[in-house]
């Protein structure tokens, strides 16, 4: 089971467009690199996607009994975790595969 809010469905979707995006244009010359890149591509849409989303400002609604202002929010999570947070997880899985390809 998927556990998302908000857009953060939209995390695991990007890895995915991301690696069949490279997949279908990689060439020989970077071909044991596409997988790493298409890692590091989802980690930074999925980051600044995620800031940008989550960064939106609420809406603020008053308690009429209290008088208390809160501030509805929402929040783009994939199980729980913020898609600005996912991105630095993709980007340090690809840029360690880049790595170990590299060395």
């Amino acid at each position: 089971m998927i556990i998302w809010s908000g857009r953060g469905i939209l995390t695991p979707l990007i890895l995915v467009a991301s690696i069949i995006l490279f997949i279908s244009i990689s060439s020989e010359e970077i071909g044991v690199y596409t997988f790493p890149l298409s890692i590091l591509l989802a980690g930074v849409s999925n980051w600044f996607l995620g800031k940008k989303w989550n960064n939106e400002p609420g809406r603020i609604v008053v308690d009429e009994a209290t008088g208390e202002r809160i501030e509805l929010k929402s929040n783009h999570t994939l199980f729980w975790i913020k898609m600005e947070y996912w991105g630095v997880l993709f980007g340090i899985i690809g840029l360690g595969q880049l790595l170990r390809l590299i060395f």
